[in-house]
């Protein structure tokens, strides 16, 4: 019971860190409770714990709290480990602010993708949002498909399989020789598309990214309506592998 307890406090303190690299601004104890979806006295405790940490302050006036520079630098040497003096986010504020679309790195977390890093374009209804934690199916999702394109065929086929296995919803599970035809192409481009089959009517457009020394295999995408990919989708092409081209040459 104790093990549990421990993990579910460790699970509040990164969906807490979370929230603010979501929304970038301060919050009140009630505010981070309904986001936690736990009580009042508990979250204001975590907050708390975390302030005197040197991981949050809490303004005197408003009592909303906000990340320090601690937590930034938490993660301070992997970025100087792998990109040196670039920064990845940078990069990612800046493909945001030149595309004016979400931008989605994820990961493989066995017949899924997760997120973990999304910034959301402007004005992104609530149908849209995506947050970083969040899983999606890695059949369906175009940043899971992306990661796919890095794997061998039999790989490939054992993932189906499992998401097939894991899917309730007959009409959602792929057709292994369809979506091997569809990923070799994806592979041949550079780049696939999940154009609605993860939300209707939105669509992303992904690749991999360069490997990174001591980190998972990564893909990045550019999300918005399937319209506004559809018209702009060489431009974004071109955007991605323009950042791919960035982090390569920092890689090196």
């Amino acid at each position: 019971m104790a093990e549990g307890i421990a993990v579910k406090s460790a699970q509040r303190t990164i969906a807490a860190l979370e929230f603010f690299a979501e929304t970038h601004r301060p919050a009140g104890v009630a505010e981070m409770a309904r986001h936690l979806g736990a009580p009042l006295s508990s979250t204001s405790v975590l907050l708390a714990g975390l302030a005197r940490l040197g991981y949050l302050e809490q303004d005197p006036i408003d009592r909303r709290y906000r990340p320090t520079l601690r937590v930034m630098l938490l993660g301070g040497w992997l970025q100087d480990q792998l990109l040196g003096e670039s920064s990845l986010l940078r990069l990612m504020n800046d493909l945001r602010a030149r595309t004016g679309m979400t931008v989605l790195i994820g990961l493989q977390r066995q017949a899924a993708v997760q997120y973990i890093l999304t910034l959301r374009r402007p004005g992104v209804t609530e149908q849209e949002k995506m947050r970083a934690g969040m899983l999606r199916p890695i059949t369906r999702a175009a940043v899971g498909k992306a990661l796919l394109m890095l794997k061998p065929e039999e790989e490939v086929e054992r993932l189906l399989r499992r998401a097939n296995a894991e899917e309730p919803d007959p009409a959602r599970r792929v057709v292994p020789a369809a979506f091997l035809a569809d990923l070799r192409a994806s592979l041949a481009r550079g780049w696939t598309e999940s154009d609605g089959s993860m939300v209707t009517g939105q669509s992303v457009l992904a690749m991999p990214l360069p490997h990174l020394p001591g980190q998972p295999p990564l893909a990045i995408g550019l999300g918005a309506t399937c319209e506004a990919l559809a018209e702009r989708r060489e431009e974004l092409v071109a955007r991605l592998r323009e950042v791919c081209g960035l982090l390569e040459v920092a890689r090196s």
